[in-house]
């Protein structure tokens, strides 16, 4: 490994746990609950989709694979919960084995960035998300898995890998490459109090200039009333929120052509000035709001609406810690002047290329992410990631933010279309999310008009592009 790809994995390591924050872990989109006494789902030929059983391709895997060991790495999560709790199944129908390391999210991160520095791994497969994928890739230590998901041999048509939505399916994707197969996810929406929206004959926005007209007219409305909640605190959120900002005004960060930084144009200092604009319309204090204070305020009653991930939809609707539960509507992130766009973050299973097991590693990865298992996943808690339960009206009716989760999902993958993210698919990204989080704070609390934030932040991430 060449001096500079150390560097990088390096800065990774230090900053893991800064943008790992914005990962769905605290509170995942939740799924039907599992009883406690109830036993697990199990694969049924009666339950399984067409193109051959499980049980049958688990008898091939057991003849050819059986008694191979396999180790995981993985950060605490619902999802690896849900996983842990199929493990027992999955290694009677294959005879492999599987020992789970599982760990905190930041020490995840430090773990696999030392790992990647040494050029090697004991471990078979990672639990990979968007920000760790361009290091460890350039590192050597993920292996690509297109030719794996287009060997029908390997693939099963019970695993529909198309069913994974397509946001979902590019986001651990580097260099047109897939490095992972996801299992979690997170997009941000548009939280609001139907309640109030119906008392008052308010139209939900559609676009932007809405969304803040219509959080001017909230904002002092009723006593204690505020128009928006949102996160804004000076760094790693302050770039979360803004990211899904910055695209529907056709601002960017890096021009995805020539990988130059693009962030003085005019239409990114737009996107930030609206959004210091926006935050005068929320409650006061709101610059120093992470997730928690930005959930807590619309929960408490306190905003009419929330621009948040679909992560905090559990939480609003859980009348144990919302007075608001029930009474929430819930829509894509209206458009801008360029349209409308949002983005993807979460986790998925990548394999590595040190390993000796890809084939168990694979068949593990096929079996636990499939379609055909998806039920006894979520019925695990695990997080929904495929179009056919998001679009499930059953599931829909019981999770009302399932149908925006899916419609957002969708201007997400626009944006990819595009070649654009809201996550900037290079090593450097750590050390860029800070400087944007950082100057855009500035803007947000006026010591920086919102042009000034955004030619500081040219200069810095050119600098650390060294262009």
């Amino acid at each position: 490994m060449n001096r500079r790809s150390l560097g990088k994995i390096l800065v990774l390591c230090v900053l893991v746990s800064v943008v790992l924050s914005c990962s769905p872990a605290a509170a995942p989109t939740p799924v039907p609950p599992k009883p406690e006494t109830a036993a697990a789902p199990q694969a049924t030929a009666a339950s399984e989709p067409a193109g051959g059983s499980v049980e049958a391709w688990a008898q091939d895997i057991k003849a050819k694979l059986g008694g191979t060991e396999l180790k995981i790495a993985a950060a605490t999560h619902p999802s690896i919960e849900a996983f842990k709790k199929m493990t027992p199944r999955f290694e009677e129908l294959t005879g492999i084995k599987v020992s789970w390391d599982e760990m905190e999210e930041g020490a995840l991160g430090q773990k696999l960035a030392m790992e990647a520095t040494s050029g090697t791994t004991g471990y078979d497969l990672i639990m990979n998300c968007p920000e760790y994928t361009p290091s460890l890739a350039d590192a050597g230590l993920l292996e690509p898995l297109d030719a794996f998901l287009g060997d029908a041999a390997k693939t099963p048509e019970w695993f529909d890998y198309k069913d994974i939505l397509a946001s979902y399916r590019d986001m651990l994707s580097y260099q047109d490459k897939h490095y992972g197969v996801p299992f979690a996810g997170e997009t941000v929406f548009l939280f609001y109090r139907k309640d109030l929206f119906e008392k008052y004959g308010a139209k939900v926005p559609a676009t932007l200039d809405e969304l803040k007209e219509t959080a001017a007219f909230f904002n002092g409305k009723e006593p204690g009333l505020s128009g928006v909640s949102l996160r804004t605190r000076l760094g790693w959120e302050a770039t979360y929120m803004w990211s899904v900002f910055i695209f529907p005004f056709g601002g960017r960060m890096v021009d995805p052509q020539t990988g130059k930084a693009d962030l003085a144009n005019p239409a990114t200092a737009q996107s930030l000035q609206y959004m210091a604009d926006l935050v005068k319309l929320a409650p006061t204090g709101t610059e120093s709001y992470s997730f928690p204070e930005a959930w807590d305020a619309f929960m408490q009653g306190k905003t009419a609406m929330m621009v948040e991930a679909n992560a905090a939809a559990p939480e609003v609707e859980n009348p144990d810690k919302s007075v608001v539960a029930g009474k929430v509507g819930y829509a894509p992130m209206p458009a801008g002047p360029a349209g409308a766009f949002s983005g993807v973050w979460g986790w998925g299973f990548a394999m590595t290329k040190p390993s000796q097991k890809k084939d168990a590693g694979y068949a593990f990865l096929v079996y636990m992410t499939s379609k055909a298992m998806q039920q006894e996943y979520l019925a695990n808690g695990g997080i929904v990631s495929r179009e056919s339960a998001l679009g499930d009206p059953q599931q829909q009716a019981k999770y009302p933010y399932y149908q925006a989760t899916l419609d957002t999902l969708k201007e997400a993958a626009d944006l990819q279309a595009k070649g654009l993210g809201v996550v900037l698919m290079m090593p450097e990204w750590s050390q860029i999310s800070e400087v944007l989080g950082t100057e855009a704070a500035k803007a947000i609390v006026g010591s920086a008009t919102a042009q000034q934030a955004c030619e500081s932040m040219q200069e810095q991430v050119a600098d650390i592009l060294k262009q």
